[in-house]
């Protein structure tokens, strides 16, 4: 049994124990599902970005910019963007709602049982769908790292958070997230560090790799990765980031968080924080990994760069924090996504109104869920590739124009809300699988992702004229728009401008990263 083995195991054991603790103090469903509404900022940041940063980051992200597509990965971060104008424009109010998800949300501001149905189960689809993607990430590390066979190493994490899931809930996803995002955070530091030193310091290796591949950093990236037209390859950036932004808005991983924050005041003030949490890994990450490259530029396969040089770059005992780091934030998502099944599941389709059987229901949920997605993943059907595609960008295009229509808008009724929603969902869905099957691909700007959105206002737009919005409806919309005295501290509210201002100071703070470890050393070396 390896260093490497044995820390994964501890580090899974321990978020075990951690969970069991933490049952102890889960009382009711709105314990279970919205940690009682009391999460302070430093929990809801670390739930954020750890939710965010699964292995996708560490392996996919890390594969991409070792191959030389730096610049344009670089540019997809403004999805940071997202978190702050989600939180003003929509999380806030999602808080104040008092919903338990974000499909009891739904049907509270349209009155409408049937709008909340349907987005649970674009919600259940998308759950999955990354579920098996993060399964897929977590066994990959491990089995590579440990020698171990991969679906072992798949039922072994599986098994962690699931028993994490069921004891804990919410509550324990919190928690747990948080010191998650803090070992992978402290590890990746340290390791970045660690790692540019090894390869001759950050303006040495950059001179030294822009040598050998001058397009390794430049802004359009390698032109045989993506697109063979630098310009394509920025509009696909772009599209992207964009893409990101509505999903850092209301993706229910992201947005969910929200519910279980203890004010208003909370979710703005987490939202700044997350913005930095979250660029800092994606570019500590990426620019490792082009590092990593200078050092060893032969690695087979480019999604193991970053775990490469943390067995074979880093000492032993922080390749191994490093590693446990990287297993970290897959189970961090992990939870999150199967917590947010739980609760799909018995809040919202099922709609069961006793407490304590919603608990009961939520938690067989999560292991039923953990079954299908452990077979899904053993057997690795045909079509498993084409039911990847319904990802992040679908429950986005489905929901975005839906979400800020709620709080916006006094004309949008039930019947748009449903008729947008669906057809953003079919028109997404359906494209992506059609381009997956026969293999197609259309340019940056032509994404299915604005397909869907357009196909979702157009719906909503046509379905609220030939309806009227509803007595009911019309009290939701002004209770969403009626600030609770609870919000009106003076103090809490001078904090939370002072904290929104910071926002700036981030901004540079972002600016200067990028000119002194990327363009200045870059445009030196050439």
């Amino acid at each position: 049994m390896n260093t490497y083995l044995i820390g994964m195991l501890i580090s899974m054991v321990a978020y075990i124990v951690i969970g069991l603790v933490i049952s102890k103090k889960v009382k009711t469903s709105n314990d279970y599902y919205v940690a009682g509404r009391k999460a302070p900022t430093f929990l809801i940041v670390g739930s954020l970005v750890a939710s965010y940063c699964s292995t996708g980051i560490f392996m996919g992200t890390a594969g991409e910019t070792y191959d030389g597509f730096f610049g344009p990965y670089i540019i997809t971060p403004i999805l940071i963007v997202g978190y702050l104008l989600g939180s003003i424009f929509f999380g806030k109010y999602l808080r104040r709602s008092e919903a338990l998800t974000i499909s009891e949300f739904f049907e509270k501001r349209f009155n409408s049982k049937k709008l909340r149905v349907l987005s649970a189960i674009i919600a259940l689809i998308v759950y999955i769908v990354y579920m098996l993607s993060i399964m897929q990430g977590i066994g990959a590390l491990m089995s590579y790292v440990t020698g171990l066979d991969y679906n072992l190493c798949i039922l072994l994490a599986l098994i962690t958070f699931t028993i994490l899931t069921c004891t804990s809930g919410s509550k324990g996803v919190l928690i747990t997230d948080t010191i998650m995002f803090g070992i992978f955070t402290i590890a990746t530091i340290v390791s970045s560090i660690l790692i540019i030193n090894k390869a001759g310091g950050l303006y040495g290796a950059i001179e030294s790799i822009t040598q050998v591949r001058p397009d390794m950093l430049s802004w359009h990236g390698n032109l045989n990765h993506l697109y063979d037209n630098g310009i394509e390859n920025i509009i696909w950036a772009i599209t992207t980031g964009v893409t990101w932004i509505s999903v850092a808005m209301v993706a229910p991983w992201q947005a969910s968080r929200y519910l279980m924050a203890k004010n208003e005041h909370t979710v703005i003030r987490s939202s700044v924080f997350a913005t930095l949490g979250v660029f800092l890994m994606e570019f500590l990450v990426s620019i490792t990994a082009v590092i990593v490259f200078n050092i060893n530029p032969s690695i087979e396969d480019p999604t193991y760069s970053m775990i490469w040089a943390s067995t074979n770059v880093l000492p032993t005992i922080l390749g191994t924090i490093m590693l446990t780091g990287v297993l970290a934030a897959g189970i961090s998502s992990a939870t999150t996504f199967m917590s947010l099944i739980g609760s799909s599941v018995a809040n919202d389709i099922l709609s069961i109104q006793d407490d304590k059987k919603k608990v009961r229901v939520g938690k067989l949920s999560v292991i039923i869920g953990s079954i299908i997605i452990f077979l899904l993943a053993y057997f690795n059907p045909p079509n498993i590739y084409v039911i990847l595609c319904l990802g992040a960008t679908v429950v986005a295009c489905s929901w975005l124009p839906i979400c800020i229509a709620s709080v916006w808008s006094k004309r949008i009724t039930k019947t748009g809300a449903f008729c947008g929603m669906l057809s953003g969902f079919l028109v997404c869905s359906i494209m992506k699988i059609v381009l997956a099957i026969t293999n197609t691909s259309l340019p940056a700007y032509l994404d299915p992702f604005f397909f869907g959105i357009i196909a979702n206002i157009l719906g909503m737009i046509i379905g609220s004229k030939v309806t009227r919005v509803s007595p009911k409806e019309k009290e939701e919309y002004e209770k969403l728009k009626t600030t609770p005295k609870s919000e009106l501290d003076p103090k809490e509210i001078k904090i939370t401008k002072r904290i929104v201002m910071s926002y700036f100071g981030i901004g540079i703070i972002i600016t200067l990263m990028l000119i002194f470890m990327w363009v200045l050393p870059y445009t030196k070396s050439l």
